[in-house]
């Protein structure tokens, strides 16, 4: 009997968490030689820490969740004080418990480290690395575990993105350049075909009827050719920005994720 068991090299491009009953699954998407890589972790427990002195507070506050442990470490805090670890299944489980047990004033620490980060800090790993797991049948590697591979560097696909937008706002053209493509979406009727300038450009030009059209030809370009990132002059905060809230008004899913996954916006801090 064959076995599945796979050792890979990757980078480190994307990684996200979900609660499930059994823990909280972290998947990671990798760069790899062999192309993109998807990669899910065993399911993970939460941490947190709390100063063993708190144990009192902290175990009526706790008495009536299920799944919750609090144990024993031989760790301190950086004052020097002994803390217990606060394990939960479920990391909302422990988003809650943050807020309750700040109210009975415990000082819970590190609560607000992902699970992906809490995951790659304890190993040390930055972004490349060493996974060692179970292939599935749609090529993703499954119960992996992960070690740092600090000197392995992949050939990274790129994409330089950049709008073209009215003073209010309104999108007229998207320029893509990488994969080996120069191509611009514009908006409106083809005009000047035949022309010196229109002769003499290097890149492909694609005219689209309506907005709503230049998102789907957006979408299509990077299901076809999936660069591992996107870069550009302040391209988070304005274009992929603006892209998105044309996505949002005309009701067209922004695809420019691995795996044709729409596009997920996050805000962090308190």
């Amino acid at each position: 009997m064959q076995s599945n068991s796979v050792t890979q090299q990757g980078f480190i491009l994307t990684r996200q968490w979900q609660d499930t009953p059994t823990g909280t699954e972290v998947s990671l998407w990798l760069a790899t030689d062999d192309g993109p890589r998807l990669v899910r972790l065993p399911p993970q427990r939460s941490v947190a820490f709390v100063p063993a002195d708190q144990r009192e507070s902290v175990e009526r506050s706790i008495r009536h969740e299920r799944d919750v442990e609090l144990r024993e470490l031989e760790l301190k805090d950086f004052d020097l004080r002994p803390v217990l670890g606060l394990y939960c299944r479920q990391h909302r489980q422990l988003m809650n418990l943050e807020r309750r047990l700040a109210d009975a004033g415990v000082d819970l620490l590190e609560a607000d480290i992902r699970p992906p980060d809490r995951y790659l800090m304890e190993r040390f790993i930055t972004a490349p690395v060493v996974a060692m797991a179970t292939q599935a049948a749609d090529g993703s590697l499954v119960d992996a575990q992960l070690k740092p591979a600090p000197d392995y560097r992949p050939q990274l696909t790129l994409c330089s993105l950049d709008i073209e937008t009215s003073e209010r706002g309104e999108l007229y053209s998207i320029g893509l350049h990488g994969c080996g493509q120069r191509i611009v979406y514009m908006l409106g009727p083809p005009a000047g075909n035949g022309s010196k300038a229109d002769r003499e450009r290097d890149f492909e030009l694609v005219y689209c009827d309506s907005r709503a059209d230049l998102l789907h030809a957006l979408n299509g370009w990077f299901a076809r050719f999936d660069p591992d990132a996107i870069i550009g002059w302040s391209v988070i905060q304005f274009d992929l920005r603006q892209l998105q809230r044309h996505a949002d008004r005309l009701n067209v899913a922004l695809r420019l994720g691995r795996g044709g996954a729409p596009v997920e916006w996050r805000a962090h801090g308190h």
